[in-house]
């Protein structure tokens, strides 16, 4: 008969040391942070990066001069909180954006989703989902949440072909 498999603990905590011994604490804090929505304090990142708080704090810092992470100060202010900084997740979003597709098709895209949005605002009377739910139109969950999602979507385009334009001149130029 076979041993029995290991407690579910045990390899959780087997693919915690491996971490550990494969990673930087600033690998890991950064890695924490990377889907850090919600603001964090320290003590929680260090604990989440296996780190000391002081390590966890001076990449913290460090993360926050580079634009990765956000500051915030703590509701009952006894402390800094941290979090993602929307800016470096828009980025993010429109470099795998990129490495999917090619900006002539991007651009494409991206006309469409203009067109998309004019048809919501004219079928609406509105130039925003917000708009048209303060004015009572008539709309639907599912119609909103695609209007809602499409405007999002059009962002991270429009972000993706503006860093395509910095990153190629040429080719983005030929592209729209």
């Amino acid at each position: 008969m076979p041993d029995s498999a290991p407690a579910f603990d045990d390899v959780n905590e087997r693919a915690k040391k491996d971490w550990k011994r494969e990673t930087s604490p600033f690998d890991r804090v950064r890695s924490v942070m990377r889907t850090a929505y919600e603001p964090m304090s320290a003590a929680t990142v260090a604990d989440n990066a296996l780190t000391s708080e002081q390590t966890a704090r001076k990449h913290l810092r460090s993360l926050a001069e580079h634009g990765y992470v956000a500051e915030t100060a703590s509701p009952d202010s006894t402390g800094t909180l941290y979090q993602r900084a929307k800016d470096s997740i828009a980025l993010e979003q429109a470099r795998r954006i990129l490495d999917e597709t090619d900006t002539e098709t991007l651009s494409a895209r991206v006309l469409e989703m203009r067109e998309e949005l004019r048809e919501y605002g004219d079928r609406f009377g509105a130039n925003s989902p917000d708009d048209a739910v303060r004015s009572h139109a008539d709309i639907d969950a599912e119609t909103l949440l695609e209007w809602r999602t499409t405007r999002r979507n059009l962002a991270f385009a429009e972000v993706a072909l503006a860093l395509s334009a910095v990153e190629n001149p040429t080719d983005a130029a030929e592209a729209v």
